[in-house]
């Protein structure tokens, strides 16, 4: 499953070099653990449907433990933030001044699905920035809830907490802490051809990721 980030977001050996990532404010780079979510008691990999359906039946997807580099960047001006992964090519974010959402989605060919429309695979990256005085309060380490409240709010009952922002010394933020989302998907609506393999219309596997400052 490591091909899902690495179309998204490497280049390949022999590529000239990148040019930065845009924007003028650098929220950091993080290295980032993923780790399948197993949505059934047995926790194999082909019930790792956190929703609890039914399991991602395409052959082509095998869920495994994989690490990836993000670098968060913003425009000061106007708000638009970005996020770079693995030292590649840039992709839209979303920035609440907490969270970090970036979808991206691209056609691609599996092999199994070569009697279907064309399919779209869409990965889905959402991370919660902590600041120090955050990760504090929760021990230096990604909370288990970290999208659904498991995030200290500022400001604090003595005013000592705060959210991640720009200081003196930098950007002040230490962990990354979230959820990726890859999903498989036919790229036109209807019901698939009578031909297609299960899972190239409908195919959802879930992450969880924990991440620590560059």
């Amino acid at each position: 499953m490591r091909w899902v980030v690495v179309v998204l977001a490497l280049v390949g050996p022999g590529c000239p070099p990148l040019p930065p990532p845009p924007g003028d404010e650098s929220l950091g780079e993080y290295s980032i653990a993923a780790e399948p979510v197993a949505g059934l008691p047995d926790g194999g990999v082909g019930e790792l449907r956190a929703d609890g359906g039914l399991a991602c039946p395409l052959v082509d997807v095998a869920p495994v433990a994989f690490r990836f580099s993000a670098t968060v960047t913003r425009a000061s001006s106007t708000g638009q933030a970005w996020l770079t992964l693995g030292g590649g090519y840039p992709r839209d974010a979303g920035w609440d001044g907490q969270v970090v959402d970036s979808v991206a989605a691209v056609r691609r060919l599996f092999p199994s699905c070569g009697a279907c429309r064309p399919t779209i695979a869409t990965e889905r990256i959402r991370f919660a920035l902590l600041s120090r005085s955050q990760s504090d309060l929760v021990g230096r380490s990604c909370p288990a809830d970290a999208l659904d409240g498991g995030v200290p709010a500022p400001p604090g009952p003595d005013g000592g907490l705060t959210g991640p922002a720009q200081t003196d010394e930098g950007f002040d933020a230490l962990y990354a802490c979230g959820a990726l989302e890859f999903s498989v998907s036919l790229q036109d609506a209807g019901d698939p051809e009578p031909d297609c393999a299960p899972g190239c219309d409908d195919c959802v596997v879930n992450y969880t990721l924990v991440g620590e400052r560059r």
